[in-house]
């Protein structure tokens, strides 16, 4: 008699992957990003997906991340309050063309003296 097993997805093995990083891991990363995403808006980028996070990411730093990797740590970044969902637009780098909803980093209300 044959045992059935369950089928693991792509997302069930990224989401263990992520889940394995230790808090102190995801911590630098979650800055590495977030600091990443304000150096480009400095320098004139309105919001990016996450792929293209990850792309100039890779540009300013040379380290290479998992798109997997980077999504979970936006979407958790997102889920903070520390960046924000831009308006749905097509994203620059899919080979696909699909639309996707950018984020940019939720803008701090300056202390009023």
């Amino acid at each position: 008699m044959q045992q059935s097993t369950p089928a693991v997805t792509g997302k069930d093995t990224s989401a263990e992957a992520f889940a394995e990083l230790g808090n102190e891991t995801r911590r630098r990363l979650s800055e590495k990003l977030y600091e990443t995403l304000r150096h480009a808006h400095q320098h004139g980028v309105r919001d990016m997906s996450r792929r293209e996070l990850r792309e100039y990411h890779n540009q300013q730093t040379g380290e290479w991340l998992e798109l997997s990797s980077v999504a979970s740590t936006v979407n958790a970044l997102v889920a903070a309050g520390r960046f924000e969902l831009g308006t749905a637009r097509r994203c620059s780098m899919s080979p696909r063309q699909r639309d996707v909803v950018p984020v940019k980093c939720k803008a701090q209300q300056q202390a009023i003296a």
